[in-house]
C-alpha cells in the first residue's frame, strides 16, 4: 500500500517490526528483502509518489518535482551543485541508468585503510548476481549510442586510448534521452519500478511526503521515529507522525542521514560522522563543431560511452586519475556547461546541434563534512563544506588537457569549459592556457551527483560509523543502507555499489 501525504488528514501513531527511510538504490532493496522474508516493514519518503505519466519531459516542472531543492542543493561555496532525487524511487528515477561495479582495487584500499576484509569480490558476489538480474544491467545497446557518445569512443581509439560501451538498467528504452527529468516509457528500472513495487506485494506500506526528523529510544531497545508529514512542492510541515518500531534502516543519503543522528542526540561516541564526505565533482565539457557535424546530443542514451585511458584505480588510492564521459540530454544542464553571459553564451545556444557534451569525473578522496541548521518547522538545510584538494585540481586540469585533445582530434572547432570568465580554446595550440584555469567560487560550475561517506564502514567508532554489516556501531538495531557507508569514492557511478551494499547487509541481518 503507498500512502500519500495528501491522503493523511490528521495526526497518525503507526507501529511497525523495521522502518526504512528513504526509498532510492539503498531503501528499496532493503524494503524488498525485509518484506519478502515477512518482516513487518514501513517506508517512508520525504518526496512525492509520481508515475511515468506524470512526467512530462518539461524541466520547469520535472526538477521541482523530482530533485531535492529543485536540483539547486550547493555546497556552500557554491561551487558544486550537489544532485539527489527527492521522490518515490529517489535517485533511481533521475540518474542516466549507469551501472558500474565496485572496482577490486577500490575493495583492496578499503580493507587497507579502514580494515573492511569482509568486503572482498567473492563475498560480494551474490548480491551482484542479484541486483544484476533484478535491475536487468546489460551493456547498452548501439543502437542507443548518440554522436555526441559515438565521437569519444571513434576518437578515442583513433588516439589509441582505451573507451568502452557503458552497462546501464533500462529495459525497452526508446532513446528519448529524457533520463534526467523521469523515463515517461518505464524504461528505466529504478526502484520505483522493481523493488518497491516488489515490497508493496509483499505486505510493505510506503509513506510519501512524510519527512524523518529524529530517532527517540523507547522501551529499552525499542524505537520512535518521529515524521512529519509535508506539503508537496513547498514542504512545509502539515501534520505529525510517528512510527513505533524495532529496527531502522537509514537511506536518507550521504548529505541527509547525519542530520537524523545528529538531531537524534545520537551522535556522541561517533566522531566520524558528518565527516569523509565525497562528492566526486564533475566539470562539464563541451565542443563546437562545424556546421556539418551534428551531434544531437538530446536523443539516444545521453550517457553512454566512457573514455577511461587515464582511469588509475589502485589499492593505494583507491580511485583515481580521470574519466570523461558523455553526457546531453535535457538542455538546460548543457547549456550551465557553456561559457560567456549574454550574447557569448547565446552564441552557443544557437549552435545546439552542433555542441558535443560530456563529463570529466574526477574521483576524490574524502574532503568534506557536512553541518546543519533546522527551521523552526523541522525543516533542515545542510552546509556542505567541501575542499578541493591540490592534488584533485592537479588531476582535474591533466584532465581537461586531455578532454580538450581528444574533441580537437574529433574535429571541434572550440573547446569550452563550465566557467563563466574562461574563454574558450580555439585550437590545441592554446591548451596550456588551461594551466591557468580559475577554480574559484562564482566563476566555475561543478556538479555532484555521487555524495559518499557521512556514515562511512570501518571496524570501529574510531575510524567509522558503521561496522562491515552496517549497523551503527553505537547503537542497537540502527543500520545505514546507503551511499553515505562508502569509505571512499566506491566508483564513477554508485548505483550498483549502494544497490549491492543493502542486499549484502539486508541478508546477513536477515540470516543472524
Amino acid at each position: 500500500m503507498i500512502v500519500q501525504g495528501h491522503e493523511i488528514t490528521s495526526e497518525r501513531s503507526l507501529s511497525t517490526h523495521t522502518v526504512v527511510v528513504g526509498s532510492g538504490s539503498g531503501g528499496g532493496v532493503a524494503a524488498f528483502h525485509l518484506a519478502e522474508a515477512g518482516v513487518d516493514t514501513i517506508v517512508i519518503e520525504e518526496g512525492g509518489y509520481h508515475i511515468a505519466s506524470e512526467f512530462n519531459q518539461r524541466e520547469e516542472d520535472m526538477w521541482p518535482m523530482l530533485y531535492r531543492a529543485g536540483g539547486q542543493q550547493m555546497s556552500q561555496d557554491g561551487m558544486i551543485n550537489v544532485l539527489q532525487g527527492s521522490c518515490y524511487g529517489g535517485g533511481t528515477v533521475i540518474n542516466v541508468s549507469d551501472a558500474f561495479d565496485i572496482p577490486p582495487e577500490v575493495l583492496a584500499h578499503w580493507q587497507k585503510t579502514v580494515g573492511t576484509s569482509d568486503w572482498t569480490e567473492k563475498s560480494l558476489a551474490d548480491s551482484y548476481e542479484r541486483v544484476h538480474r533484478n535491475v536487468n544491467v546489460k551493456r547498452i545497446n548501439k543502437s542507443l549510442i548518440n554522436r555526441n557518445n559515438g565521437m569519444l569512443l571513434e576518437t578515442a581509439k583513433k588516439l589509441g586510448w582505451s573507451a568502452e560501451i557503458m552497462h546501464s538498467n533500462r529495459k525497452g528504452c526508446v532513446g528519448s534521452g529524457y533520463c534526467l527529468t523521469g523515463c515517461s516509457y518505464d524504461a528505466r528500472l529504478g526502484t520505483n519500478l522493481t523493488y518497491l513495487p516488489w515490497a508493496l506485494e509483499k505486505g510493505a506500506t510506503v509513506y510519501t511526503d512524510v519527512r524523518c526528523d529524529r530517532l527517540e529510544r523507547i522501551n529499552g531497545s525499542k524505537w520512535r521515529v518521529h515524521c512529519t508529514v509535508v506539503e508537496r512542492g513547498p514542504r512545509t510541515a502539515r501534520l505529525p507522525l510517528t512510527i513505533d518500531c524495532e529496527r531502522i534502516v537509514l537511506a536518507a543519503s550521504a548529505i541527509f542521514n547525519p542530520a537524523i543522528l545528529m538531531r537524534s542526540g545520537l551522535d556522541k561516541g561517533l566522531p566520524q560522522l558528518g565527516k569523509n564526505l565525497s562528492l566526486q565533482p564533475q566539470l562539464g565539457t563541451i565542443g563546437l563543431f562545424d556546421e556539418g557535424q551534428e551531434m544531437i546530443h538530446w536523443r539516444g542514451a545521453p550517457q553512454s560511452v566512457e573514455v577511461n585511458e587515464f582511469a588509475e584505480n589502485s589499492a593505494e588510492h583507491g580511485l583515481g586519475g580521470f574519466r570523461l564521459e558523455g553526457i546531453g540530454g535535457v538542455l538546460g544542464p548543457v547549456m550551465i556547461m557553456a561559457p560567456g553571459f549574454g550574447r557569448e553564451h547565446k552564441r552557443f545556444a544557437a549552435s545546439m546541434r552542433n555542441l558535443s557534451a560530456s563529463l570529466l569525473l574526477v574521483p576524490d578522496q574524502p574532503s568534506g563534512e557536512i553541518d546543519y541548521e533546522w527551521a523552526e518547522d523541522g525543516r533542515v538545510a545542510p552546509k556542505i563544506n567541501y575542499v578541493m584538494k591540490d592534488e584533485w585540481k592537479q588531476r582535474l586540469k591533466r584532465g581537461m588537457h586531455k578532454s580538450a585533445e581528444l574533441l580537437f582530434a574529433a574535429g571541434a572547432k572550440e573547446v569550452a569549459f563550465a566557467n563563466q570568465a574562461f574563454p574558450s580554446l580555439k585550437s590545441p595550440d592554446e591548451l596550456s592556457r588551461i594551466d591557468g584555469f580559475p577554480i574559484e567560487p562564482g566563476w566555475v560550475s561543478f556538479n555532484s551527483a555521487h555524495n559518499q561517506g557521512t556514515c562511512r564502514m570501518g571496524t570501529s567508532p574510531e575510524n567509522s560509523v558503521v561496522d562491515q554489516n552496517l549497523k551503527v556501531h553505537t547503537l542497537d538495531n540502527v543500520y545505514v543502507m546507503d551511499g553515505s557507508v562508502m569509505p571512499t569514492t566506491a566508483s564513477t557511478h554508485t548505483m550498483i555499489p549502494i544497490m549491492v551494499a543493502a542486499d549484502r547487509a539486508v541478508h546477513r541481518l536477515l540470516d543472524a
